[in-house]
């Protein structure tokens, strides 16, 4: 018995002492790894308890802090974690081949701020990258997260959810859920702040689901103007969330947009516009310019718009009241959406919209954007069915013309949009068309008898139908482009110019 008791006893003595040494080695390991951080990074915890027979490591109170040097008075970026679990570690691995390999971590009740001015100024932090070593985690979860930015010192965005990240090694991740309970983001420069219901981004279904989408103006629709002071689309949106399919979501982290597809559902948009305002100095640039201009990389094949609600409301520069304009049941495609064309791409982005006009007819549109310098925006379309009356109140709040009646049985417009000038052509057909000219008296609108006289019995007949030549219904589009205006009102006013010369005094009328 003594022969056989004193083995047993002294290999639990070294069961023992191979316990305390391994979990002093392991503590000695993960004291050694937070001492040869940078010195922009600190790591700090409160408690920490090593199971060396179960293979699981606790870390309770973990604070860690990136502060570039030198800090400029900025603030770091803070990462707090109330517990941290980790399951299914190689001990033996990790003292002996330094081979780390855990099954599972556990991140419970984290707080993440990150400041997006340090962001914008330092870049040591995109060359900050863990140290090289075999690792891998199959799976890392985080429980409770929140997410939040500082701009300037005040909070820009949120979120607040849970993620997964599958098979983690030293640079590379399987796959990433994301499921968060709610998002928003202030927009930088507008003012504006958009949110998001409940997020779900899923790497592995290549999916991103939203079940909510919000703009929101952060100030009085007409104090953004003021504080800017020049002329600003200030925007109100609701939508019934969004869909984004065939989603590279690893990319997203290299700030790549790679998708097939993404719908928007429908909902009701509001624009305003203060013309009372100077406009924006500086050239404006044509829509793919600016598309091109974004650094990051987007390619999605086709981005679809269920149908909306749109409405524009302006209030003019001379005037006391503003002028509504609302397209019912607007939806559209664009496809494909890309700002890096390669060779193999197509020539044009071609957008396709159809809507209701007042909530009256019908307007269809296509728009080529050209992918290739020195191209031509095309743009064609028609106008069916409309009664022109519905357009009375930004006819005369903007316009101060009024409509006493007419109906706009067809206004077909092809045209090309270049550097410096649209050319084309409109082709009409209306009956009973009736117009005033208004003028502003005493605080109030009021018809201008002369010039109303004028519009009825020379400048617009007031039938115009398929009995006449096609020349008779036939207006020239000639504009030249106003480079200090946004593509919108270079659009507008190549189609009203069109409008005007099919008119044989048409250049009499105003705007």
């Amino acid at each position: 018995m003594k022969k056989a008791v004193v083995p047993i006893l002294v290999l639990i003595v070294i069961l023992i002492a191979g316990y305390f040494i391994a979990n002093a080695l392991i503590r000695k390991k993960v004291d050694e790894a937070l001492r040869s951080l940078p010195a922009s990074l600190s790591v700090k915890y409160d408690r920490l308890h090593i199971n060396v027979l179960t293979g699981s490591l606790n870390l309770e109170g973990v604070q860690a802090r990136y502060t570039p040097r030198p800090a400029n008075g900025r603030n770091g970026h803070e990462i707090a974690v109330k517990k941290i679990t980790v399951s299914g570690l190689s001990v033996i691995a990790w003292i002996w081949s330094h081979r780390l390999r855990i099954r599972d971590i556990r991140l419970e009740d984290i707080v993440i701020r990150v400041n997006e001015d340090l962001m914008e100024h330092d870049s040591t932090l995109q060359q900050l990258k863990p140290p090289a070593m075999d690792a891998m985690v199959s799976r890392v979860e985080l429980t409770r997260l929140k997410v939040e930015g500082l701009r300037k010192g005040k909070a820009c965005f949120s979120l607040e959810g849970n993620l997964q990240v599958d098979s983690v090694t030293h640079n590379t991740v399987a796959a990433i859920r994301l499921e968060a309970d709610s998002a928003w983001y202030i927009v930088p420069g507008m003012e504006e702040t958009i949110r998001l219901g409940r997020l779900e981004i899923d790497s592995r279904r290549k999916l991103l689901l939203a079940d909510a989408m919000q703009i929101t103006p952060d100030l009085e629709k007409e104090e953004i103007g003021r504080l800017k002071r020049h002329q600003v689309d200030v925007v109100r949106a609701n939508t019934g969330g969004l869909e984004v399919k065939g989603l590279d979501v690893m990319g997203l982290i290299h700030r790549r947009l790679h998708a097939d597809e993404i719908s928007l559902r429908g909902g009701r948009v509001y624009v305003f516009r203060d013309r009372r305002l100077p406009i924006q100095p500086g050239e404006k640039p044509l829509p793919v310019e600016s598309l091109k201009d974004i650094p990051s990389d987007i390619r999605v094949g086709r981005v679809h718009l269920e149908s909306t609600r749109v409405e524009y409301e302006e209030f003019p520069k001379i005037g006391n009241k503003t002028g509504k304009l609302v397209i019912e049941r607007f939806h559209g495609n664009l496809v494909p959406l890309l700002n890096k064309p390669v060779a193999g791409d197509p020539a044009f982005i071609t957008l396709t919209t159809e809507g209701s006009l007042m909530g009256s007819g019908l307007v269809t549109a296509t728009m080529r954007m050209p992918l290739r310098k020195n191209g031509y925006y095309e743009v064609e379309g028609a106008f069916h069915d409309l009664d022109v009356t519905r357009l009375n109140n930004p006819a005369e709040n903007l316009g101060q013309l009024h409509l006493e009646s007419g109906m706009l049985n067809m206004l077909d417009f092809q045209f090309e949009m270049g550097e410096e000038r649209a050319t084309g052509k409109i082709i009409g057909e209306y009956h009973d068309l009736v117009v005033d000219k208004l003028k502003e008296k005493n605080g109030e609108l009021k018809t201008d008898k002369l010039k109303s006289f004028a519009l009825k019995k020379l400048i617009i007949p007031r039938n115009k139908d398929k009995s006449l030549p096609v020349s008779k219904r036939t207006g020239k589009v000639d504009y030249k482009r106003d480079k200090q205006r946004y593509f919108s009102y270079y659009l507008l006013h190549s189609l009203l110019v069109g409008v005007k010369s099919s008119f044989s005094l048409g250049f009499l009328l105003p705007g």
